[in-house]
């Protein structure tokens, strides 16, 4: 089984490439993260 884990870690970054890229390489499941950290 293929896994693959997509995270960005800002707003302005998006998941869809890397998720598309998991696709389409036979990945099964996909974990995703976005963990968007305020800038203080």
């Amino acid at each position: 089984m293929i896994v693959g884990y997509a995270r960005v870690s800002s707003s302005d970054q998006n998941l869809d490439r890397q998720i598309s890229e998991f696709q389409e390489h036979g990945a099964e499941k996909i974990f995703v993260e976005k963990n968007q950290v305020p800038i203080l």
